[in-house]
């Protein structure tokens, strides 16, 4: 009888969770002893390095007398609507705690509002003409009596500012942003925290409506990608049980492919390779495998494409001059800062043109491995550039 061919436990397009997920427990610990003290929590990392993940992960595994809840808000559209998801979490996370006090305090604002429903999905309120802002203002207070302090992680909270920027709310975002900096910095609030975090760096967004000084507050807790030693537990962690057989040199072979060891370009690499491995019904895993994994991933223009879509959408005045330095650092392997100044001075960038390349840095694009010169900090992400702008003149 055919042996049953087992897959990994991959996952390439939500965010991983559970057994698909690896905890790092330096970041819980900083994150609660950061809580504990009073601060709001901006998760600062380049992209793909699993901010989601840690979110979730964290809200699901509050300590005792926290309730935490995890949202995606990219959808809000205007104030009001954020106001209104805003106090819809804070209701379902008092919800969830166990707390006699926490229970005795939804009941009171659900007889309050007529709501007939709160569940995993949402709210269900029947009272009509609810002034959300100022109700949440009203609840948070009422936190410290319950016991229960809630937290609230916004997923893209950056992506709501930017977009009422762009659709001419700039002062609905500046609202939202004054009203949270107060709660955040009002002793009526203290049993509340929120989590800042998305794809798109806050600081950007905020720096380019310039309010800066609305989020200096914020505790910035600094996510990286994986350690060598982590991304070996992840390979482990993903392919235990699994027909796929990788040796110890193997996995330092697949390690040193990646180089840029982000957990989403390990579960890239792991799904094609065992792609690969049940096609060939060749189950120990060579590098010859590795490499047309490699390749395989990068065929796949979906895996990538979001990195050129973010700075077109971000950067949309400035997208060519960026795209210019990424092109220059993909074709000839680095871009020096003289380089760099010197496109900036034909591009009429020469006061701001380092600002760009933080932001690159930052965002995961590009490193700086030596004093002043910078090149791809990922050659899947170096090859995908190359293969969309094949020629190139400087």
């Amino acid at each position: 009888m055919k042996k049953e061919w087992i897959h990994p436990n991959t996952v390439t397009g939500d965010a991983a969770t559970e057994g698909r997920y690896l905890k790092r427990e330096y970041i819980n610990e900083s994150f609660w002893r950061e809580v504990r003290k009073g601060n709001h929590i901006l998760l600062v990392a380049p992209r793909r390095v699993g901010k989601t993940s840690i979110m979730k992960d964290l809200a699901c595994n509050c300590p005792e007398g926290f309730a935490g809840i995890y949202e995606n808000i990219e959808g809000v559209s205007c104030k009001i609507d954020f106001y209104q998801r805003l106090f819809e979490l804070l209701l379902q996370s008092i919800h969830r705690s166990k707390l006699k006090q926490a229970k005795e305090l939804v009941g009171r604002w659900t007889n309050k509002f007529r709501i007939i429903e709160i569940s995993k999905s949402g709210i269900k309120i029947e009272a009509q003409k609810i002034d959300y802002e100022k109700e949440i203002r009203n609840l948070i207070p009422e936190l410290k009596e319950a016991k229960v302090h809630v937290i609230i992680f916004l997923d893209e909270f950056a992506e709501i500012i930017y977009k009422l920027k762009k659709n001419g709310c700039q002062e609905d975002a500046i609202s939202i942003l004054h009203m949270l900096r107060e709660m955040r910095s009002d002793d009526d609030f203290k049993h509340f925290t929120i989590v800042y975090a998305g794809s798109v760096g806050l600081e950007f967004v905020i720096r380019n409506i310039d309010r800066p000084k609305l989020i200096n507050d914020l505790h910035p807790i600094k996510l990286g990608v994986l350690s060598d030693a982590e991304a070996s537990m992840l390979i482990s962690q993903l392919t235990d049980g699994a027909s796929i057989q990788l040796s110890d040199d193997i996995r330092v072979y697949l390690k040193q492919k990646i180089s840029y060891l982000l957990p989403y370009y390990l579960q890239l690499m792991i799904e094609a390779i065992d792609d690969i491995a049940f096609e060939t019904k060749t189950a120990v895993v060579n590098e010859k495998m590795i490499d047309l994994a490699f390749l395989n991933v990068l065929k796949e223009k979906k895996n990538f494409e979001d990195w050129l879509l973010r700075l077109k959408e971000y950067h949309s005045v400035n997208f060519s001059f960026i795209n210019e330095l990424l092109q220059h650092a993909a074709h000839r392997d680095h871009i020096t800062v003289q380089e760099i100044y010197s496109k900036a001075e034909k591009a009429g960038h020469s006061e701001d043109y380092m600002d760009f390349i933080e932001e690159l840095v930052h965002d995961g694009y590009l490193v700086e491995i030596e004093n002043h010169i910078y090149c791809f900090i990922s050659p899947l992400l170096r090859q995908y550039w190359l293969q969309k702008y094949p020629i190139y003149h400087a």
